[in-house]
């Protein structure tokens, strides 16, 4: 069964909307002097820029194969991993422009968004694998 238009879309928009934002992203380092901190405090702003597309590629990802299962309890831990998975690029913004100021290396909000996107991906790829051991049952 197809993913009801609606949440394919969200995803495919949010992450359509997360690579817009993640040139503004660069374009905010590049303009910003980020090259002339240190090593460290640089590669914190880096990886956060590389976090938040990640996070915006899996969207895109999942808003162009999403298919829901026909049985109620996995469908419905679609939508747990698919929740997940949107919030992802929110909390990972979230980390760029306030954790990456403070120049700590332990990240808080860009840890929960790394967690966040694995379990939203982890859950999606639970039901996927469960379902082609069915298949194969079958």
């Amino acid at each position: 069964m197809k993913a009801p238009l609606k949440i394919s879309i969200v995803h495919a928009i949010v992450g359509l909307l997360t690579f817009v934002i993640f040139l503004q992203t660069g374009w905010y380092m590049k303009t910003n002097d980020i090259g002339n901190l240190s090593d460290a405090h640089r590669m914190i702003y880096r990886a956060g820029h590389i976090y938040f597309l990640f996070s915006g590629l899996l969207n895109l990802s999942i808003g162009l194969q999403l298919q829901f299962s026909k049985v109620p309890w996995k469908k419905k831990v679609q939508y747990a991993g698919s929740i997940l998975l949107l919030i992802s690029p929110i909390i990972f913004l979230y980390g760029f422009y306030q954790e990456a100021n403070i120049g700590q290396i332990d990240r808080a909000m860009t840890r929960i968004g790394i967690f966040l996107s694995l379990a939203g991906t982890g859950l999606h790829t639970l039901i996927f694998f469960i379902g082609l051991i069915k298949k194969t049952e079958n």
